[in-house]
């Protein structure tokens, strides 16, 4: 199943949004770009508690 994170999800004004069906490599990329783009440290947690199903 193939699941997203959006960085407007976390209350930011961003068009960042990976998709995957590895749920590891989406929270990576979204910590990732946290760290990066908006110098922010994210929990492991707080970023699962991001992820949707993409609707089928």
């Amino acid at each position: 199943m193939v699941k997203t994170v959006a960085c407007a999800d976390a209350g930011h004004d961003c068009d960042f949004v990976v998709q995957t069906d590895n749920v590891d490599e989406l929270v990576h990329h979204y910590m990732d770009h946290a760290e990066r783009q908006h110098d922010r440290e994210v929990s492991r947690s707080d970023a699962e508690d991001l992820v949707t199903e993409v609707p089928t």
